[in-house]
């Protein structure tokens, strides 16, 4: 029975490479936060500035925003909207216009057109990252 030859060479080098992600994950979330503030339409500021890296462990990363940031980026269809605040046991919305306050059972909001940029800006985070030239560093470091 012969033994293969190289086997300890390899399984040094297998292990080298699990570590890939966790090594790249960081610098990926922060690549990605970069280029979404970038790509992002900007009002006010304030979904730009939500946004940042989120939780990440040894299998996923993520990068996380205003509750916003997803209807900006995949748009939305008309509709009502009846949220209201009860007023003496009835259902109204109170909002002030002008200097004047108005007050409607439901209000329209028109559809917003979609301004995709979380998946380009994710995208371009791994490019930045260059997951290829750090795995194939682990695999020649680790033999």
């Amino acid at each position: 029975m012969s033994q293969l030859k190289g086997a300890d060479e390899l399984r040094a080098r297998l292990k080298a490479i699990q570590g890939v992600f966790r090594q790249t994950a960081p610098r990926w979330q922060r690549a990605t936060v970069a280029e979404a503030r970038r790509r992002v339409p900007v009002a006010t500021g304030a979904t730009r500035a939500s946004l940042r890296a989120g939780p990440a462990t040894s299998m996923k990363a993520s990068v996380v925003g205003k509750y916003t940031v997803n209807f900006i980026d995949a748009g939305s269809v008309a509709h009502n909207e009846p949220r209201s605040r009860r007023r003496k046991g009835r259902k109204v919305l109170k909002f002030n216009v002008g200097g004047q306050t108005i007050f409607r059972r439901k209000v329209h909001k028109r559809a917003i057109a979609a301004r995709p940029f979380k998946e380009a800006s994710a995208e371009a985070g791994m490019r930045k990252v260059d997951l290829l030239r750090v795995l194939i560093d682990l695999w020649n470091k680790a033999a």
